[in-house]
């Protein structure tokens, strides 16, 4: 879901427009067009962060929770605020570059370690919600899931599943959830 014009051969790429490798262009705050229990595998590599926290991206965790046969993996993959919280507390310029941030060089539109929490929160309007692991956990809980793991960058439960941008790995909060096997 979200694949960002960069999909994967084999794969239903999901999009909100048409781009690069998408194969199937579609809303994902509306319900998804798969029946039931149809895929065995769903990856959401940063975009939960980009819908509201109450409605959509608990109704999208519903929606992949309910095609997901049991024993399926759902990958989730978003901004972890704690770690940008933990740094912004700390003051220490060497957890910023852990994150990709250097307080010595920052972009001409960004002013102070405040202004990349807000950025990382709000990135121009772009994004909605800031996630760590009890608010994640809090959200699959909700629709359905019971086995949550934190995970780390390209280590997944799934090993299918463990193919995560190597751009995104300093900052994001990586997290597994199954559908528990019904039979």
């Amino acid at each position: 879901l979200g694949s960002g014009g960069k999909g994967l051969e084999s794969w239903v790429n999901v999009e909100m427009r048409r781009s690069g490798d998408t194969v199937l262009v579609l809303d994902v705050r509306r319900p998804l067009p798969f029946s039931d229990a149809s895929a065995r595998r769903v990856l959401a590599e940063h975009v939960l962060e980009h819908m509201d926290f109450r409605t959509d991206a608990l109704n999208l965790a519903k929606e992949v929770y309910r095609v997901l046969e049991p024993g399926g993996t759902f990958r989730v993959i978003v901004p972890d605020c704690k770690k940008f919280l933990e740094a912004y507390v700390e003051g220490e310029p060497e957890k910023w570059r852990l994150l990709g941030w250097d307080l010595e060089a920052m972009p001409a539109d960004i002013y102070s370690p405040m202004h990349i929490v807000n950025h990382v929160l709000h990135q121009e309007g772009e994004h909605l919600f800031g996630y760590d692991f009890e608010t994640l956990s809090w959200l699959l809980r909700n629709a359905g899931f019971k086995v949550i793991s934190e995970m780390a960058y390209q280590e997944s439960l799934d090993t299918e599943l463990a193919i995560d941008q190597a751009n995104h790995a300093s900052y994001s909060l990586y997290v597994d959830a199954v559908r528990e096997d019904t039979k």
